[in-house]
């Protein structure tokens, strides 16, 4: 069983009878739901990249096997994590690639989003078909921000789902030891639980 394969039916097993009550940083929570796409099959994957010479990586493309996209964390007011269809994500990565766009250079895929930032495959890291799941080919963006505020993840897909899935959609790439930002406060005694819910 690949990892990816793991993560899934683990994540499906938790959220499999009702919604289940997640939080998440600075008191965000909420009762969530996961929804998954049907697949498509290898070579429905292969059919889209005839005319390209970057193809996707192996474990992304074996993910879209599984499911073409998926619902994650899901609340009464927000989709936590979105993974884009496989249409979507390259006709959306199409048009952000256009001479005014985010993505004008063209070296990114947008195959999701995770809150407000885009989850982006770097198709530089992508040259070698078989050996592009091995490289830290995911990165995140804020859409708002330009190509110089990427931040690369240093994680393949696999280890990027499992990590999104760990944090319930949080961004697990901020986190450090110290999570809690305790703004003016110059003693313990002077946080105050309400400034951060």
């Amino acid at each position: 069983m690949k990892p990816i394969e793991r993560t899934l039916i683990l994540l499906k097993q938790m959220f499999k009878d009702e919604p289940r009550f997640i939080i998440g940083s600075y008191g965000t929570n909420g009762w969530a739901t996961c929804t998954f796409n049907s697949p498509l099959t290898s070579k429905e994957v292969d059919s889209y990249f005839v005319k390209e010479s970057v193809t996707l990586p192996k474990d992304y493309k074996h993910f879209l096997t599984l499911h073409n996209g998926c619902n994650l964390f899901r609340t009464e007011s927000d989709l936590i994590l979105e993974l884009f269809p496989l249409e979507e994500m390259l006709k959306l990565s199409a048009e952000h690639h256009s001479e005014d766009g985010l993505l004008s250079e063209g070296n990114y895929w947008i195959v999701g989003q995770i809150d407000e930032y885009w989850i982006l495959i770097d198709k530089n890291q992508c040259k070698d078909p078989e050996y592009s799941f091995r490289k830290p080919y995911i990165s995140v963006v804020h859409p708002s921000d330009g190509l110089e505020m990427v931040v690369p993840l240093n994680l393949n897909f696999e280890c990027f789902l499992e990590c999104a899935v760990i944090a319930q959609g949080d961004y697990f790439w901020e986190w450090s030891e110290d999570t809690v930002i305790y703004g003016d406060a110059v003693t313990y005694d002077e946080v105050d639980v309400d400034l951060y819910l």
